[in-house]
C-alpha cells in the first residue's frame, strides 16, 4: 500500500491503535486497495506517479465540490490519496455490462463533460498543441510503407476533425477499467489524467474497451449526444472516426504499459483484453464517416 495506514485511520477519525486490514486490488504500484477498520470499509486510491496522484486528488475534490453524482463519494484524503466510499460496481473488463449500465456510462460522461470545472492538466493549451501535426509511427504496428502512405491523407483529415471536435473538461482515460458499472448506473474513477482534452475521446475509449459490437457502440454514442444536446448522427460518426485515432494511440503505447504491469498478472491480462477489443473495434465501422472508411480501407483492406 502506497499510503501510510496511520493517515487513513486519522482521516476516518480512528485512533492509530485501531486494527485494520488492507486488500489490494492488484500488484502494480498504484493499484487501489480496500481498507477495513473500525467497522468501515473504504477504497483508498493513489496513482503511483506523483503528478498524477496530485491531479487525481485535486480533480476528485473539484468534482465533489461540484456535486458530481457519477463518482464514489469522497470521504477524505490521506496525503494525496483519496478515501472513497465503496460502490457496488465492476468494470466491463470483469463482467458483461448489467442492463442499462452502458447507457448510464454515457450519461455519466455527458454530465462530466458539461461540468463548469477548470481543474486538472493542460488548461491553457490549444488543441493543436496537445495533438501536433506529425506522422503517426504506424510502422511500429506492423503496417507496410504502402499501407502507411495510403492512409496518410485520411489520418491527417482525422486529425483536423479531432481539432474541430468538442474540447473541454475531460477524463482522458475513460477506458472500461475506469468506469464501474452497476445495474442502471455507472461511476467514473481514477482522475489522474483528467483535465483539458478532446471529450469524444472519452466516449470512444469506453465504447472500444467494453467489448461492444459496432451497432451497439453507435447507439450509445447517440445516447451520449442526446444527453449533451448535440446532433446524434453526426456525433456517432465522429466518435467512430476519432476512435480510430484514439485506438491507434493506445496500441502504440501498449508495450510500455505491459512492461509497467509486469508482476501483476491481472493487470497484464486486463491490458491485453482491452487491446484486443480496441483492435477489433477500430476495424469495425460504427459510423458513416468517409474519412473513417478510407482509413480502414488503407490499413485493413
Amino acid at each position: 500500500m502506497l499510503v501510510d495506514p496511520a493517515l487513513v485511520l486519522a482521516a476516518l477519525g480512528l485512533g492509530p491503535e485501531t486494527p485494520y486490514e488492507v486488500e489490494p486490488f492488484g500488484e502494480t504500484p498504484g493499484s487501489p486497495a480496500r481498507f477495513i477498520a473500525g467497522g468501515r470499509t473504504v477504497i483508498v486510491r493513489r496513482v503511483y506517479d506523483d503528478t498524477s496522484a496530485m491531479n487525481h486528488a485535486a480533480v476528485s475534490e473539484a468534482l465533489a465540490n461540484a456535486g458530481f453524482a457519477h463518482m464514489a463519494r469522497l470521504l477524505g484524503f490521506a496525503g494525496d490519496a483519496t478515501i472513497e466510499e465503496e460502490v457496488p460496481g465492476a468494470t466491463a473488463l470483469q463482467l458483461v455490462p448489467p442492463p442499462g449500465s452502458a447507457e448510464a456510462a454515457m450519461q455519466a460522461l455527458a454530465a462530466f463533460h458539461a461540468l463548469p470545472v477548470v481543474e486538472g492538466l493542460d488548461w491553457g493549451m490549444a488543441p493543436a498543441d496537445l495533438f501536433p501535426e506529425e506522422d503517426i509511427p504506424l510502422h511500429r504496428l506492423g503496417f507496410a510503407s504502402e499501407e502507411r502512405e495510403a492512409a496518410r491523407e485520411s489520418l491527417a483529415a482525422a486529425r483536423r476533425a479531432l481539432l474541430d471536435s468538442p474540447f473541454g473538461f475531460a477524463h482522458r482515460d475513460a477506458t472500461a477499467a475506469n468506469v464501474l458499472l452497476g445495474q442502471g448506473t455507472a461511476w467514473l474513477v481514477n482522475f489522474g489524467a483528467a483535465g483539458y482534452g478532446p471529450q469524444l475521446f472519452d466516449v470512444a475509449a469506453f465504447l472500444l474497451t467494453s467489448g461492444l459490437e459496432a451497432p451497439g457502440r453507435r447507439v450509445l454514442a447517440m445516447t451520449y449526444a442526446r444527453a449533451r444536446g448535440i446532433d446524434p448522427e453526426n456525433t456517432a460518426d465522429l466518435v467512430d472516426l476519432l476512435g480510430i485515432l484514439w485506438g491507434i494511440g493506445q496500441q502504440l503505447g501498449l508495450p510500455r504499459r505491459i512492461i509497467e504491469s509486469l508482476g501483476d498478472d491481472g493487470a497484464t491480462e486486463a491490458l491485453k483484453l482491452a487491446a484486443s477489443r480496441i483492435e477489433t473495434g477500430i476495424r469495425a465501422p460504427a459510423g458513416g464517416s468517409p474519412v473513417a472508411a478510407a482509413i480502414r480501407k488503407a490499413l485493413w483492406g
